[in-house]
């Protein structure tokens, strides 16, 4: 019932059945199956009509009963005509090849998530064009490459999840444009390089974890920044990281958790779990404090950059 569904969209679903054969999705009323939700839009100038458009697509563990049926299970390049579309929850279904260049043409998009497949080739920088993208989650997958500087166009993100991939080369200096991000993590890859002094601009950030890649050289003041009050969550751990602890550290009061062992670094280290568990920040707050103290109470008069 309702307004009719767009012809792009019905076309682009009718291609996922073919690919994926989603259980439940039969019959002429695609908002109706499982896992697609529908909006309504205005088409047309001169006679404007009301349409039906896909607002949201998601499914899981498709491949299994696709490749059953003797299809390769992939994500259709067809699914960049969906330029309405708002979320695209893909995780977990086996998707194997490339994400396809062509996802750049869902302009609306605010969520994908195609973590947890066994996804190959490279992150299309294409993604970067994606002004309303908030949540990117490509973790879990084999994906190989370098992280795109282009990424730093997707300037609304505010969750970038690269983790357990094959992904190389260094980390953009870019990604210091991404001033509304809150979450980056890249651990488990094979990162190599300095980190960049322009992640210390990523003002909203709460968490980064970068463990278990190759990283190098010292770890810049600036992620510790005064104006870097936000950050909760820093694991460094697993690199190759040299030099002193920047004694900046000492102005992040909302820390609950901070892993910098497993590197070549000065003493001494600090660090400090989360022991109180996930819901407790301010016990974890607390302790985190207690275990930085020590070192923080050896603070030279010129390290807090005062006179400068």
């Amino acid at each position: 019932g309702g307004a009719p569904l767009r012809r792009v969209d019905r076309e682009v679903l009718q291609d996922m059945v073919e690919r994926w054969a989603p259980p439940g999705w039969e019959g002429d009323d695609p908002c109706s199956w499982p896992g697609v939700t529908c909006g309504v839009t205005k088409v047309g100038v001169l006679m404007p009509a009301e349409a039906a458009f896909v607002r949201s697509v998601s499914v899981s563990n498709v491949c299994p009963a696709a490749e059953v049926a003797g299809l390769e299970c992939v994500v259709p390049p067809s699914i960049g005509r969906l330029d309405l579309t708002e979320s695209l929850y893909l995780a977990g279904n086996g998707f194997v090849g490339w994400i396809p260049d062509e996802i750049s043409g869902m302009a609306s998009l605010r969520a994908l998530f195609l973590n947890s497949n066994a996804l190959t080739g490279a992150i299309p920088p294409g993604i970067g064009s994606l002004k309303r993208l908030q949540k990117l989650h490509l973790n879990n997958n084999f994906l190989t490459g370098t992280i795109p500087k282009e990424l730093a166009g997707a300037s609304a993100l505010l969750q970038l999840d690269l983790q357990k991939n094959e992904l190389e080369g260094t980390i953009p200096a870019e990604l210091g444009q991404l001033g509304h991000l809150t979450s980056l993590d890249a651990h488990e890859n094979r990162l190599v390089g300095l980190l960049p002094d322009e992640l210390g601009n990523l003002a909203s950030l709460h968490r980064v974890d970068l463990h278990a890649n190759l990283l190098a050289g010292e770890i810049p003041p600036e992620l510790f920044g005064r104006h870097m009050g936000a950050l909760m969550k820093v694991d460094l751990s697993d690199n190759k990281l040299t030099g002193p602890i920047p004694y900046d550290v000492c102005h992040l009061d909302r820390l609950v958790m901070l892993r910098l062992e497993d590197n070549d670094l000065d003493p001494p280290i600090v660090s400090c779990e989360a022991p109180h568990g996930h819901h407790s920040d301010r016990d974890n707050r607390r302790h985190c404090r207690e275990e930085l103290r020590s070192f923080c109470v050896t603070l030279p008069n010129s390290g807090l950059h005062e006179e400068l």
